[in-house]
């Protein structure tokens, strides 16, 4: 089954109660914690463009992709309506080849952790990277292991009263360090379901891809903070850099 696709139409519904202004805020609170300070921006597997949409809106020129073509005919869609000039790519970011280079690139909500394999890992962060130009930076959030160990991908909203109802169950195998997740949805009386798979990236497999592709710099915070991960950070940020 696909992932993003049958849910794209309903995607910003779903994710109606997610604080995107607080996950803007958070970005310019790194960005100035490091001194960095773009222009140009490539949001890295931007769904449906919420979190571009409000970094145009302070004045970024912000250009998105997505593996998923439903996903950016919805962000497409939403640029036109708000008259903002976005630029969108349907790409996969392990082969990433856009005509142009950026000042700085991010990934939220866990995009990089769909990349199921180390290798794709590593050839995504390359290929980000190569997009991004000297002193620039690429900004991204990760689930760690213990995320799916505590089974948080268990969720579901099943209220007669809810815009749309999910039931979500998550198989875990800490060998392969990946988490398939099986999600029913329910949005009147239509129902699908979708399969999202994701993979654990340890913290030392994503610095050796981070230092392979040239970033020079590398912090990595509990999510939505400026501190340290601990044992119980289910989520993770990073910030590396390119050299001048």
């Amino acid at each position: 089954m696909a992932s993003f696709g049958p849910i794209a139409p309903h995607y910003d519904l779903l994710m109606a109660n997610v604080p995107y202004d607080m996950w803007a805020g958070y970005y310019r609170l790194l960005l100035t914690r490091h001194q960095l300070d773009p222009d140009t921006l490539l949001d890295v597997c931007c769904g449906t463009g919420t979190l571009a949409e409000l970094l145009a809106e302070s004045g970024y020129q912000v250009t998105g992709f997505d593996l998923s073509e439903q996903m950016i005919t919805e962000a497409r869609r939403k640029a036109v309506a708000k008259d903002l000039q976005i630029e969108y790519h349907v790409a996969d970011a392990t082969s990433l080849d856009l005509p142009d280079q950026y000042e700085g690139a991010y990934s939220f909500f866990d995009s990089l952790n769909y990349i199921t394999t180390l290798e794709g890992l590593r050839d995504a962060i390359h290929h980000v990277a190569r997009h991004i130009l000297p002193g620039g930076s690429f900004i991204f959030d990760l689930n760690t292991p213990y995320a799916f160990e505590q089974r948080m991908f268990d969720q579901e909203d099943q209220r007669k009263r809810a815009l749309i109802k999910y039931y979500w169950k998550g198989d875990y195998n800490p060998e392969t360090k990946i988490i398939r997740v099986e999600m029913d949805f329910e949005r009147n009386d239509e129902v699908f379901q979708e399969v999202h798979v994701q993979r654990a990236h340890s913290d030392e497999e994503v610095r050796d891809a981070l230092r392979d592709a040239g970033f020079i710099t590398c912090d990595i915070y509990d999510s939505y903070t400026l501190d340290r991960p601990n044992k119980t950070s289910d989520r993770v940020h990073y910030v590396a850099i390119l050299p001048d």
